[in-house]
Formats: C-alpha cells, sequence, structure tokens
C-alpha cells in the first residue's frame, strides 16, 4: 500500500497533504481519494495546475484557495473545507495547552496567522512540486 511506500514525502507539506488532503484528492492527488465518490462535486486532480494554466503554477489561487479566502464563489457552494481557518485553530488549541509552559520558560505562544500560513505555503510548495511535465 501507499502507506508502506518507500515514496512517502517526508517534507511538512507532503505530510500535511497525506493528512489533510489525501482523503479527497487521493494520495497520488488525481482527485480519486476515498470519499471523492460521496462528494457532489468531485475533487480536482492537482498534478496537472500547471498544464492547465499554460505553463504557470497558479501559486497565489492554490494559495487563496487552501485558505478559504474566497469564501463562497459564484460558482456555487464550497464543498472543500477551510484550512486556514482550522490551522489557525489548532494553532490557538496548542496556545491553550501550552500556556503554562510558556509562562514558566517565558517561551512565546505560537501566532497562529504565522502558523497557518506556513502550512499552507508548505502545502502549495508541495502541490507545485507534483506538477505533471
Amino acid at each position: 500500500t501507499y502507506a508502506d511506500s518507500s515514496d512517502r514525502d517526508p517534507t511538512i507539506g507532503g505530510v500535511e497533504f497525506e493528512r489533510s488532503c489525501a482523503i479527497c484528492h487521493g494520495f497520488n492527488a488525481k482527485g480519486k481519494g476515498v470519499m471523492s465518490d460521496s462528494l457532489t462535486k468531485k475533487p480536482s486532480d492537482l498534478t496537472v495546475l500547471t498544464k492547465n494554466n499554460n505553463g504557470h503554477f497558479p501559486f497565489s489561487e492554490v494559495y487563496r484557495i487552501i485558505d478559504g479566502t474566497p469564501r463562497v464563489g459564484v460558482h456555487g457552494s464550497r464543498e472543500m473545507p477551510i484550512w486556514g481557518d482550522r490551522y489557525r485553530k489548532e494553532a490557538e488549541k496548542y496556545n491553550e495547552v501550552a500556556g503554562k509552559y510558556h509562562e514558566i520558560t517565558g517561551q512565546s505562544a505560537i501566532n497562529e496567522y504565522l502558523h497557518a500560513r506556513g502550512l499552507i505555503l508548505e502545502l502549495v510548495t508541495y502541490i507545485m512540486s507534483i506538477q505533471e511535465e
């Protein structure tokens, strides 16, 4: 299986893709994840974004879609989760749990927005790295 494969991507973006995106987009990012058949709008094949954009990877657009910046487009509802919100909430929860530790050690809490931006940038960079020629 893919989970046992040595082809797994060890980068933060690759790991986050497996954790959050593969269920819908598939481990190979072709849009055939285990949940894809139950969705009204089928997940995109993320390996052809460059090909479908005249040879240019649409970095900013992919970033905004993952972040959830375009909340609901003119083409209907949004089935994809708003990952930016989720990442910010994860950092917020971490800060709540680690609050005492931060007080004792004097370390700073995680900035929720920087945490979200960092994970999204890692994901976009990973998606850019898996583009077909």
